[in-house]
C-alpha cells in the first residue's frame, strides 16, 4: 500500500469515527423529554408546566399538565430562559441575587427568575437548551428537573444541568 493509499484510509477512518456534535434536541429528543418530566412529575403527584429553551432562548417545546396552575405557565418558561441565557440553574441563581452578592439586583430584570426549577441542558460541552419545570414548591420543580435529564441521559445521550 502506498503512502497516498494509507494517508487516505486513515482520512476516511477518522471521518467514519468522527461523531458531530449536536447543536439543540430534534423536535423527537424535545418530545422524549418533555415525556420524562411528565412522568417523573406524576411520581410526585404534581401538576407541572415544561417548557424547553433552545441554545438561543426560544422556545421549542412546552405543555401544561391537566390542573397546572395559571402561574406555572409564565414561571417554566421564564425558567427556561434563564437557565439559558445566564448559563446556571436557577436555584443557584436564587443563592447569588441576595443582598450583598455580586449578582444582587438581576432579579429586578424582566425575565429572569431565580426560582428553582430551571435548568440549562449541555451535552458533550456544549449547551443545547434549558428546562424549565413549574407547578410544585421549589424543592419539587428542581427535582422533577433533575429527574428528567437523568431519565433522558439513560435512554438516550448525556443531558446534564453543567458543562
Amino acid at each position: 500500500m502506498s503512502a497516498k493509499e494509507t494517508l487516505e484510509q486513515m482520512v476516511q477512518q477518522a471521518i467514519a469515527g468522527h461523531t458531530p456534535r449536536r447543536l439543540s434536541l430534534s423536535l423527537e429528543q424535545a418530545a422524549a423529554l418533555a415525556l420524562l418530566a411528565a412522568e417523573a412529575a406524576q411520581e410526585y403527584g404534581v401538576a407541572i408546566v415544561f417548557s424547553l429553551v433552545d441554545a438561543a432562548g426560544q422556545q421549542r417545546y412546552f405543555f401544561s399538565m391537566d390542573n397546572a396552575l395559571l402561574v406555572s405557565h409564565k414561571l417554566a418558561q421564564e425558567k427556561a430562559w434563564t437557565a439559558v441565557a445566564l448559563r446556571m440553574a436557577t436555584h443557584e441563581l436564587a443563592r447569588q441575587v441576595q443582598p450583598g452578592t455580586a449578582l444582587y439586583g438581576l432579579q429586578h430584570e424582566e425575565g429572569i427568575c431565580c426560582l428553582g426549577g430551571g435548568l440549562p441542558c449541555w451535552s458533550q460541552g456544549r449547551l443545547l437548551g434549558g428546562i424549565g419545570i413549574s407547578g410544585g414548591s421549589v424543592e419539587q420543580d428542581i427535582a422533577i428537573a433533575r429527574d428528567a435529564l437523568a431519565r433522558f441521559s439513560l435512554a438516550h445521550f448525556s443531558l446534564t444541568p453543567c458543562r
